[in-house]
C-alpha cells in the first residue's frame, strides 16, 4: 500500500511537471505566436508593447508575490480579473504540487533505478501515456472549440467569467484559440516524451534485472 501511495505521487508530481514546462514553454514560444499569427496588428500594437503586456500577464500568473494584474494597453473588466485569479490559483497550485514532490519524486525515482525495479512501472507509465491520446481523439472527434469548453466547465465548474467579451477584455484578441491549440499540443507532446522516456528507463531496468539475475544464478 506504502508504495502505491508512493507511486501515485510520483505519477502526479510528473503530470505537475509537464504542465509546468508547458506554461514556461508557452510563455518563451509566444513570440513565435505573434509571429504566425499576426497578433500584435490585431490592436495595432508594436511587437514589442504586445510581448510586453504578454510578460504583465504571465508574471502575474506565475509569481506569487504579484497580486495586481494591470497590462499597459489592454484593460480588464471584474469578471476578467476574476477569472485570471482563478488560473494564477491553479499555477501556483501545480507550482506547490511541483517543489513539495520534486525532492520525494527524486528519491523515488532514483531508488527505482537503484534496485532495478523501475519495470514494475512500466504499465502504470503505458497507461498514463494513452490517456492524453485519448483525450486527443474525444478533441478531433467533437472539435477542439467544444473541448476547450468542456476543459473550462470541469477547471472552473459553475463559473462562466472565462467568456470573455472583446469589448471589455480585449487582451482575449491576442488569446486566440489557435494559441490555446498550440499550447495543448506542447503539453501533449512533453507529457508522452516523460511517460516514454519512463517506459523506456523501466525496459533497460528490466534488462538489468534479468542480466543481474542469471549472474547470481
Amino acid at each position: 500500500m506504502k508504495e502505491k501511495v508512493k507511486l501515485a505521487g510520483f505519477a502526479l508530481w510528473l503530470l505537475s511537471l509537464a504542465i509546468l514546462l508547458t506554461i514556461y514553454l508557452a510563455w518563451i514560444l509566444y513570440p513565435l505566436e505573434n509571429h504566425w499569427l499576426k497578433l500584435a496588428s490585431l490592436r495595432g500594437l508594436t511587437d514589442r508593447q504586445l510581448l510586453h503586456n504578454f510578460s504583465q500577464l504571465m508574471n502575474y500568473l506565475t509569481l506569487p508575490w504579484v497580486t495586481k494584474l494591470k497590462m499597459s494597453d489592454f484593460p480588464s473588466s471584474a469578471d476578467g480579473l476574476a477569472h485570471f485569479r482563478d488560473v494564477k490559483h491553479l499555477f501556483h497550485l501545480d507550482q506547490a504540487v511541483f517543489l513539495l514532490g520534486l525532492v520525494p519524486s527524486w528519491l523515488y525515482l532514483k531508488r527505482q533505478l537503484r534496485t532495478k525495479s523501475l519495470w514494475l512501472s512500466s504499465r502504470l507509465f503505458v497507461g498514463l501515456a494513452v490517456l492524453p491520446v485519448l483525450l486527443g481523439l474525444l478533441a478531433f472527434l467533437i472539435g477542439f472549440d467544444q473541448f476547450f469548453t468542456l476543459f473550462h466547465h470541469l477547471l472552473f465548474p459553475g463559473a462562466t467569467n472565462w467568456l470573455f467579451n472583446p469589448y471589455t477584455d480585449p487582451i482575449i484578441w491576442v488569446l486566440p484559440e489557435d494559441y490555446f491549440l498550440h499550447c495543448f499540443i506542447l503539453f501533449f507532446l512533453l507529457y508522452e516524451i516523460i511517460m516514454l522516456g519512463l517506459f523506456w528507463l523501466g525496459k533497460r531496468s528490466l534488462k538489468a534485472y534479468r542480466n543481474e539475475h542469471y549472474r547470481n544464478n
